[in-house]
């Protein structure tokens, strides 16, 4: 367990208050060291940063719990979505900071903050010391999100993408015949609030008074996105209504598309670029649980994570952010 802080923000005994948090490749530039670019950026909050690089034997988790362990007040990162989630798994509901330098590929959490993929202009932000608390999602009350949940198509092609991106070019045609060849799903979404309430005004005309009223709806979908902020995976704004504060989560419902439809509306969505279709049901809700009539698989910020019954929920100003105070418009 973490000591606890002090007022000043810093463990009792201890003289370090921040660690750099760096992943082995982003610490690398044009051949030169990108870590002195960091620290001198980053000294005039935190001189002499602790600077430490994530390496196979020595994960980010475990430098975190290290910190952690010392009192440090801020965990700073650099890298992308996935270094950013391990450390941020690692402190959430715990007083610890998190600050962020966007190394990475899509960098979904930063930008869901309004930080700029710029590093001078993320460490400034670091500098300036705004922090403020943002939610975060929890799955069966054991695991951490902080991007999207997802049930159906997207949770069976993640594995095949990922595995791309790493130069397997061998399975582009097994992800291409997955996506073909994969059915519509009967899916039951039960909400923590009435139907109604979980909808858009201007959407409920579309619904009967009585499913209105209930807290639970079976439909059938290619996939159903869970999102905490607006994006995720490949830059996808697939909730681009969504926001870090306001303690729910945004049920985003690809009912009766076609394959083609929904590969021309994930291209419309990529790298942020905003597109609604009519055929996207969206719902806001504090808690959802997604059950199946059949196998349906589930992904938690691109991981697999089994199958379906799945609980999801937002848990409101869990984890404590270095961040721009307004967020962005999708």
């Amino acid at each position: 367990m973490s000591r606890v802080l002090s007022s000043a923000g810093k463990a009792k005994g201890s003289n370090s208050t921040a660690v750099l948090i760096v992943n082995e490749a982003a610490g690398k530039q044009d051949g030169g060291d990108r870590l002195d670019e960091l620290k001198a950026r980053l000294a005039p909050r935190f001189p002499g940063i602790d600077v430490r690089v994530i390496t196979p034997d020595l994960p980010a988790d475990q430098i975190a719990a290290e910190a952690m362990e010392r009192g440090v007040s801020h965990l700073l990162v650099g890298g992308g979505d996935g270094t950013v989630s391990v450390v941020a798994r690692t402190i959430v509901r715990r007083p610890v900071t998190l600050g962020i330098i966007p190394l990475g590929t899509y960098n979904n959490i930063a930008r869901s903050l309004n930080i700029p993929p710029d590093i001078e202009a993320a460490c400034r932000i670091i500098c300036e010391g705004k922090e403020r608390p943002v939610d975060v999602g929890i799955a069966n009350d054991d695991r951490y999100f902080f991007e999207a949940a997802g049930a159906g198509l997207d949770a069976a092609l993640f594995p095949l993408g990922e595995e791309i991106k790493t130069g397997r070019w061998g399975r582009i045609l097994q992800f291409a015949r997955l996506t073909m060849n994969y059915s519509v799903q009967r899916m039951r979404l039960e909400f923590d609030s009435s139907v109604a309430a979980a909808l858009p005004r201007e959407r409920r005309r579309k619904f009967s008074s009585s499913r209105l009223s209930g807290n639970s709806l079976v439909m059938r979908a290619l996939l159903v996105a869970v999102a905490n902020g607006p994006y995720y995976g490949s830059g996808f704004a697939v909730a681009p209504g969504a926001r870090l504060n306001d303690g729910k989560l945004t049920v985003a419902v690809f009912r009766r598309f076609s394959k083609y439809e929904l590969i021309r509306h994930f291209i419309s969505i990529s790298q942020g670029r905003r597109h609604f279709c009519p055929k996207l049901e969206l719902f806001s809700a504090r808690r959802v649980k997604i059950s199946a009539f059949r196998k349906l698989p589930v992904h938690l910020d691109g991981m697999p994570y089994g199958n379906a019954p799945i609980r999801l929920e937002a848990v409101p100003d869990a984890l404590r952010v270095i961040a721009p105070e307004k967020e962005p418009v999708a």
